[in-house]
């Protein structure tokens, strides 16, 4: 438990807390250096602290490789993996980032290394996409067994896996995935604050099958955390019409929609209208199409009013990788998980007393299944739940989700799934051979991964974009093609466009406009 202790003392010394005990994660942690064949389920929930874990485990590598020779961390969102990465720089030092729009090329050799799901899935297939043309010219192969044995070698974490297992566009390739792995005995580890039941029978049937040591862990009441939670008075209420019309100036305030727009309209009254109360350095608006410096620069503003009132307007992008304390907390309607992340921003600090949620009935449903929102808020008014207290949310979860394995196996292609497997597993497909097969199913429009996203360049950064979107601010005239096609004439453009991106031609997608300051790419 040295390496576990010594990463308690150095985030409390970087993040400026007293550290509180966490069972858990110290009976996870013992778990993974002495079994030697895990696979750890821990569901626990938001502000419990989880990623410690892989700092722990990093460090531990450092001084005993006998089991795995790093840690390899796995996000399905960039905008968590950059929060992870500054702590990690801060407080340890030995981290590196990989994901699409990053400018290093690297294998996975340092003892933490930080990715999205996207990346880490191409790596497990031996296509470096950033040396597509070296590779396709017969000049090189781009890394493809060194990567992928960099993984084979490695513990691997996957963060957040709810939003993986529930993405139709990710459920395939991450099935391949953990199926490749588990084949392979690799060290494996799920954190989530929400995973039902038919999940956790997912992860189960590999397990089984390829002979893990396979364990789940979940705090009982017991649990320090827990207790101190239980004492929190929060609230759940419904609301509908105005979301701003339940703000309450004097108190720290986040309003969280579904879409962009829907956020800066908000916005743009809050802060041109006196009656909410606040001054207009209080108003804070954070969404996906910002740069990564403004986000930061963002997070910077909010931490520096933890402690005083404000009004923070997002989108999902505040759901998981922005840490602040809300004592309000006004939300658009949207599935039982997504509403506990949203939940796990209110009163998230020790020393918080209470909380008030209000979820806005009438609010539009934005890119999620209108029967799993519905089925949300009908269960969510049957019952009491604290979001913080998984005991009180589990079944709600697995009653939206689905109590089955077989709800996850219905989003899985078995056509592609049995192609991708074969790409990953034999190892007379090098990288030119998993690249001519990617470029055949992608040119059919079958969709590998999440939808085709656009890497945006705004000045020297990265803002990732649809297609839809790319096409849109194209048709304003604000953003430049060059490469593929130098013009959008329809939307099917666009995704030619992302496709060619994502298998690493040569294209560059320029956004022409003033970007603003304090709004973003809108």
């Amino acid at each position: 438990m040295r390496a576990y202790t010594e990463a308690v003392e150095r985030l409390a010394e970087v993040k400026g807390f007293r550290p509180e005990k966490r069972p858990l994660l110290e009976e996870a942690f013992d778990f993974l250096t002495s079994s030697s064949k895990p696979f750890l389920i821990l569901n626990a929930p938001t502000g419990y602290g989880k990623t410690l874990l892989s700092f722990a485990l990093a460090l531990h590598s450092l001084n005993d490789a006998s089991l795995f020779d790093r840690v390899i961390h796995v996000l399905p969102m960039r905008s968590i993996i950059e929060d992870i990465q500054r702590t990690a720089e801060e407080a340890f030092g030995f981290s590196r980032t990989k994901m699409m729009g990053s400018s290093g090329e690297f294998m996975h050799l340092f003892p933490l290394n930080v990715t999205t799901a996207d990346t880490f899935t191409w790596d497990l297939l031996k296509l470096n996409t950033k040396k597509k043309h070296s590779v396709k010219a017969g000049k090189e192969f781009g890394y493809d067994y060194l990567t992928q044995a960099s993984i084979l070698t490695s513990l691997v974490i996957f963060d957040e896996a709810h939003f993986l297992l529930e993405d139709e566009s990710l459920a395939t390739a991450f099935d391949t995935v953990v199926d490749f792995l588990t084949s392979q005995g690799v060290p494996v580890a799920v954190m989530t604050a929400t995973l039902p039941r038919g999940h956790v029978k997912f992860f189960e049937r590999y397990a089984m099958k390829n002979g893990y040591d396979f364990k789940v862990l979940s705090p009982d009441e017991d649990d320090p955390f827990v207790r101190r939670e239980l004492e929190k008075d929060i609230t759940i209420e419904f609301g509908k019409g105005d979301p701003l019309s339940f703000v309450e100036p004097g108190k720290r305030n986040a309003v969280i929609v579904n879409t962009v727009e829907r956020a800066v309209e908000l916005y743009n009254r809050a802060i041109s209208d006196t009656r909410f109360g606040f001054e207009r350095e209080r108003v804070i608006l954070i969404h996906g199409r910002m740069t990564p410096s403004h986000k930061r620069s963002i997070i910077t503003r909010l931490q520096r009013l933890k402690n005083e009132d404000f009004l923070l307007i997002g989108t999902q992008a505040v759901e998981a990788g922005v840490d602040f304390s809300a004592d309000v907390m006004i939300t658009d309607r949207a599935p039982i998980n997504s509403l506990l992340q949203r939940f796990g921003r209110l009163a998230r600090h020790a020393g918080d007393e209470a909380g008030k949620a209000m979820v806005m009935e009438d609010a539009p449903v934005g890119p999620y299944q209108p029967e799993k929102v519905e089925g949300t808020l009908t269960r969510i008014k049957e019952r009491d739940i604290h979001p913080r207290v998984p005991s009180t949310y589990e079944e709600l979860v697995t009653e939206v989700h689905g109590p089955q394995a077989s709800s996850v196996k219905k989003l899985v292609n078995q056509m592609l799934k049995g192609k991708l497997l074969q790409l990953m597993s034999d190892p007379s497909k090098r990288a030119s051979h998993v690249l001519g097969e990617v470029e055949r199913l992608v040119a059919k429009g079958t969709p590998i991964m999440r939808g085709f996203l656009v890497p945006l360049s705004v000045g020297s950064e990265v803002v990732l974009v649809s297609p839809k979107k790319l096409f849109e601010l194209h048709s304003l005239g604000l953003v430049k093609v060059r490469g593929v096609v130098s013009e959008l004439q329809e939307l099917g453009d666009a995704y030619l466009v992302a496709r060619a991106i994502a298998l690493g031609d040569d294209v560059e997608v320029i956004y022409t406009g003033d970007y603003d300051g304090e709004r973003g790419i809108v």
